[in-house]
């Protein structure tokens, strides 16, 4: 009688507290919230911040055991603090039901000399960042940290440049193959026989040097969803939540992240606003034709849309400057939630001839880079400035590339807050389904 009683109180327990007594492991698999993008257009950085609300609410009803956020959880080190407070808010939500969150860094959330906000909620108790790691030798060996239930997470950080990919070659695999089961794999890197066409990523590693053995392989850093396997393991990138770039809003077709259930992947698809996307073709039309055509397109109704607009061919006669873009964007904003107007593929057949006066050299490179510029004579300059830079004699080739590379990223950063980037010709989503450890290491940060 008495455990029939106690029986009983654990099916009522059950009821009113329904947790995952005797079923499967079930987590939740998120990767590139990229908090606080689109800084410049609250709009979309209130979009952006939505869907990641929305992830985490799914996750709670879902009741899973733990969050996994395979990187890119902000999209700077050290982001606008509303955008932490708010963010703050929804992971609270989610640990006031129990539920365990887990992090590693994404190339975004790293910066090199810089304490990353992840350092700090880490500390807070607001999550665990599944890095931890010892040296043997030259061997990186990762050290698992244990769930509740059961389940080892083994983690590597995504870091700024993609210097974690020479890390790839050290792990110390026998010791990560020898990890018990259950356990997950989580990474911010490229795989190279899963990224994109259009992704000129070189700083790729093979599917051959990510550890064997494991249950779940979460990776981050792609934006698109890609649902592969490894020896029969899933491997999973689920994309962007939103986007952290115009052009992620112009490819990306389906949003969302991952519920894990025993190991089996599925989509949860998130969608916190519309799109609305077109192409205009210019070819045989004059300056003012396109114009009038762009205006009546402007004049409809998006409802709460975001629109996307790319504009290509070349006129027949008029110049592309003497459209009036400004007045077509706040016609298509009394409707939309915003118009994103791509005009890189646009040209004429009328061409002008570039005539400058100046003193000196630097005052004819001044005017010439004004009259030339799209981006805004500052941005053209900071350009030019790199390309001109010469190579200090006590620098290796390799150190005076990526210092350069640093610094041309750095400006396109700043552009793609402005607008979208043009899209390599030619190329198009693919469908779903590579030294030695540098001076700054892996062992320099996110352990402990």
């Amino acid at each position: 009688m008495g455990r029939d009683i106690i029986i009983f109180a654990l099916f009522v327990d059950k009821l009113k507290y329904p947790v995952n007594i005797g079923e499967a492991m079930k987590f939740a698999h998120i990767a590139d919230a990229h908090l606080g993008a689109f800084s410049k257009n609250p709009r979309l950085r209130d979009l952006n911040l939505r869907a990641f609300e929305k992830a985490i609410d799914k996750s709670v009803k879902e009741r899973v055991d733990f969050i996994l956020i395979a990187g890119d959880l902000f999209h700077n080190p050290i982001p606008d603090m509303e955008i932490v407070r708010r963010t703050v808010e929804i992971l609270k939500r989610a640990k006031d039901e129990g539920i365990r969150i887990y992090a590693i860094y994404g190339s975004h959330d790293f910066s090199a000399g810089t304490t990353s906000l992840l350092d700090v909620l880490h500390t807070a108790g607001l999550f665990i960042k599944a890095v931890n790691y010892e040296v043997n030798g030259d061997k990186l060996r990762l050290i698992p940290v244990k769930d509740d239930t059961g389940a080892s997470i083994v983690g590597i950080s995504g870091l700024s440049s993609a210097a974690e990919v020479e890390y790839f070659e050290h792990l110390d695999r026998e010791y990560l193959e020898n990890i018990p089961n259950p356990k997950i794999f989580t990474f911010h890197t490229s795989i190279t026989e899963l990224k994109p066409s259009y992704i000129s990523d070189r700083y790729a590693v093979p599917k051959s040097l990510l550890p064997k053995g494991f249950d779940y392989y979460a990776g981050g850093h792609l934006h698109e969803r890609i649902v592969s396997d490894l020896n029969g393991a899933p491997l999973i990138y689920p994309g962007a939540l939103f986007g952290a770039t115009y052009n992620d809003l112009d490819i990306l077709n389906e949003r969302g992240f991952f519920i894990v259930e025993d190991f089996k992947p599925r989509f949860v698809k998130i969608e916190v606003c519309k799109f609305f996307k077109r192409v205009i073709k210019a070819d045989g039309l004059s300056a003012k034709e396109l114009e009038e055509k762009l205006m009546e397109l402007s004049r409809g109704d998006y409802g709460e849309s975001v629109v996307i607009l790319k504009v290509k061919g070349e006129l027949v006669s008029g110049r592309v400057s003497d459209i009036d873009f400004h007045t077509i964007r706040e016609n298509f904003r009394k409707t939309a939630l915003d118009v994103l107007l791509n005009t890189y593929a646009l040209g004429s057949r009328e061409r002008r001839k570039i005539e400058v006066i100046g003193e000196t050299k630097e005052d004819i490179e001044n005017e010439a880079l004004k009259k030339i510029s799209r981006y805004g004579f500052s941005t053209t300059r900071r350009v030019f400035e790199i390309l001109k830079e010469r190579k200090p004699e006590d620098m290796v080739s390799r150190d005076f590339a990526n210092r350069l590379m640093e610094q041309m990223m750095e400006i396109l950063r700043e552009l793609r807050e402005e607008e979208p980037p043009p899209k390599t010709p030619g190329s198009q989503p693919a469908e779903l389904e590579e030294k030695r450890v540098g001076r700054r290491t892996l062992f320099d940060f996110g352990g402990g």
